[in-house]
């Protein structure tokens, strides 16, 4: 694990490194390098050795920019608006108490 493993969630980590694992993937399957891919996707070519190697703090706008370059259909999909219904539905969530009137300092 990186360094910056420490301070974030185990959970983000995991996430993180399935990710950056779909983008190489993907990136092999389009027999792209990772100069090739940064280059279309605008994104530095370290930046891309990062984000396929797992590091949680990548930047997600980034991220999302290299996704969609390979197009990855569900990220694009998700951020065009048009995937509302391939999202999972939000549990539901304990109702929450009415605010009290608390004095003014």
């Amino acid at each position: 694990m990186d360094k910056d493993s420490n301070t974030i969630n185990p959970r983000a980590v995991a996430t993180a490194a399935a990710f950056g694992s779909l983008i190489r993937r993907r990136r092999k399957a389009l027999r792209m390098s990772q100069s090739e891919l940064a280059l279309v996707a605008g994104v530095g070519r370290r930046f891309l050795v990062d984000l396929e190697a797992g590091k949680a703090s990548c930047q997600l706008g980034r991220s999302l920019l290299v996704a969609e370059a390979l197009g990855l259909p569900l990220i694009a999909a998700v951020m065009a608006g048009a995937g509302s219904d391939l999202l999972p539905v939000a549990p539901d969530l304990p109702e929450l108490p009415d605010l009290v009137d608390l004095p003014e300092d």
